[in-house]
């Protein structure tokens, strides 16, 4: 029960912070906004280490962290750029799409779920597969294939992520925070760098910085949250939960953006609620 409640704090974190990537690379350079975002977030999880005043944990621990940060910066990299020039409502189910990789993952390494949570699963997955159908439309059609393009590289990402972090939980939580997020930052600058070299906007407007850097601490939050909840159940349950994530980013973009959900994606969004519900009994 209490890591499913972490999970769902995770998606809780994830969600927001996607929608407001999301909105604020339609008005900012893709490459700022994932800079100040990312360099906020380690400068949180760097605070954190060094206040506890621990030494790290095996180099096997850290490499694993580091995978698992290279994964995200892949998918928030993806994500982002999906949002600001795709559809939201289209992209955020596409990328929930995510927990087909961390539950086989987790099978492959032994860790079977139970009758409940087995249900659960199912009822998560089918209701996010439901949700990421999308009737067609004139405005919708033109934007399809960028929105699921971007959508499943996001989901790529973002399930090497969730694999790799559990493994690297195992060691210590806050180093395996850092040295993702170290080399999610790296990653990103080389981006930075390179889209600079070839011309790209990588300005950073003072009034931009605080929204920004809010991205930043919620992504850190909600890792905090996820990294815990794998190490009290399966990975393969808390990764589903956290994938609902996706739903907060389209209620947002059905509240703010006035986007809505066709019915076939409001039952797909009950179902996978309703997966979740099965999972919190366990």
């Amino acid at each position: 029960m209490l890591a499913v409640l972490l999970a769902l704090g995770a998606s809780l974190g994830w969600g927001v912070s996607d929608f407001l990537g999301g909105r604020k690379a339609r008005s900012a350079p893709l490459l700022s906004v994932l800079l100040v975002s990312q360099a906020t977030a380690l400068v949180v999880v760097a605070a954190l280490v060094a206040a506890r005043g621990v030494g790290p944990p095996d180099a096997r621990y850290l490499l694993w962290a580091a995978t698992a940060g290279a994964g995200e910066a892949m998918a928030i990299a993806a994500l982002y750029r999906g949002l600001s020039v795709g559809t939201m409502s289209i992209v955020a189910p596409v990328a929930a799409t995510v927990p087909v990789v961390p539950v086989l993952g987790g099978l492959l390494i032994g860790q079977v779920p139970g009758l409940t949570q087995g249900i659960g699963l199912g009822l998560a997955i089918v209701g996010l597969v439901i949700t990421s159908c999308q009737p067609r439309s004139a405005g919708v059609a033109a934007r399809l294939g960028p929105s699921v393009r971007y959508g499943l590289l996001a989901a790529l990402g973002f399930g090497a992520f969730f694999l790799a972090m559990d493994r690297a939980s195992e060691g210590d939580i806050r180093w395996a925070l850092l040295s993702a997020r170290l080399t999610s930052v790296v990653i990103i600058a080389t981006i930075v760098v390179v889209g600079v070299a070839r011309g790209r906007r990588a300005a950073i407007r003072r009034a931009d910085l605080p929204s920004m850097a809010l991205i930043g601490v919620l992504i850190v939050s909600a890792d905090s949250l996820y990294a815990l909840a794998t190490t009290r159940d399966l990975v393969g349950v808390v990764a589903v939960v956290g994938s609902l994530h996706t739903v907060v980013t389209m209620a947002l973009a059905r509240i703010w953006l006035n986007e809505r959900l066709a019915r076939i994606q409001q039952v797909g969004v009950a179902t996978s609620l309703s997966g979740v519900l099965a999972l919190a009994a366990t």
